[in-house]
């Protein structure tokens, strides 16, 4: 049986015979084929792709299984770095405050018994753990090199700048308390009556003293090797660009101007411009934290 195919545009016939047309069929079976598998694949079922699902799964699996050795010695660095951080901090005469936990991991051992492989989802949040701890050490370390660089320490921002006070907002993720998104905060909160004398937190050189549309009238002091601090909110500024302070000299007063919910301090430490965990800095008994939500940014 022959297939004529008639075009009006030239009045000519097109003959399809019948091996062209078991061999168009072929070649049209074949490409479902593929796509149905491909498909199924993507969407992990249906169509043809569970037959092969159990022939591609412990492929999967070993490749799952790898990563997980590796995350394990990666785990195992992190800790010999957690002692290693405190070990630089101590040498350098500061306490370096971890970013996350200082303990080193307890012993463990026992027979082998009964396990099971971690997931994909499992293996991505130990991965994601593992990267939040090493940025954790990275902050240590640059704290410990500007202490080692330094002659002296009376320039390192280590003195609360308020005589007393409250924290009322951490360093990290929260709610905004403007728009009720979640959003990085990048220093600490003090909830202050305004007009409470700010203090310089270490010896350093006026680099910014003006409004900013966000953090108010701002002063910052740059304390050399690339540390500096900020001071947001405040009422008035008593320093000017160019001034040299000393540690816990009065430089401003708390107010609430820029972005701000009431009279509080919002107070930064930066290293090369990156904002860093002011508590890794500060004294451990200069700093209280509040029990209830106070004035933030």
């Amino acid at each position: 049986m022959n297939i004529i195919l008639l075009s009006n545009r030239r009045s000519t016939a097109v003959s399809i015979g019948p091996r062209q047309l078991w061999l168009a069929l072929a070649a049209l079976t074949l490409l479902a084929v593929a796509l149905g598998v491909g498909i199924g694949m993507a969407l992990g079922g249906g169509g043809t792709a569970p037959r092969l699902w159990p022939l591609i799964k412990p492929l999967r699996q070993a490749e799952l299984d790898t990563l997980a050795i590796k995350l394990g010695e990666l785990q195992a660095r992190l800790i010999r770095l957690d002692g290693l951080a405190q070990q630089v901090g101590t040498k350098a005469g500061i306490e370096v405050k971890p970013y996350l936990t200082t303990q080193p991991a307890p012993p463990r051992g026992g027979p082998d018994t009964r396990d099971r492989p971690l997931s994909a989802a499992e293996l991505l949040d130990q991965v994601n753990a593992a990267n939040d701890r090493a940025n954790g050490y990275i902050g240590q370390f640059s704290l410990a090199e500007s202490m080692l660089l330094r002659p002296t320490n009376t320039a390192l921002p280590t003195l609360a700048p308020l005589t007393a006070g409250l924290q009322s907002s951490s360093f990290g993720w929260r709610i905004d308390p403007f728009n009720g998104h979640q959003a990085f905060h990048e220093g600490l909160d003090f909830a202050v009556p305004s007009g409470t004398p700010i203090r310089a937190a270490g010896a350093g050189t006026v680099v910014y003293a003006g409004f900013h549309p966000q953090y108010g009238n701002m002063a910052e002091i740059d304390h050399g090797n690339n540390l500096t601090s900020r001071y947001a909110h405040s009422s008035k500024l008593l320093v000017k660009v160019g001034d040299h302070v000393q540690a816990g000299q009065i430089i401003a007063d708390v107010g609430s101007t820029g972005r701000s919910t009431g009279p509080h301090l919002h107070f930064e430490i930066r290293y090369k411009g990156v904002a860093q965990n002011p508590l890794r800095f500060l004294a451990q008994n200069t700093i209280d934290t509040a029990s209830n939500q106070g004035p933030n940014d």
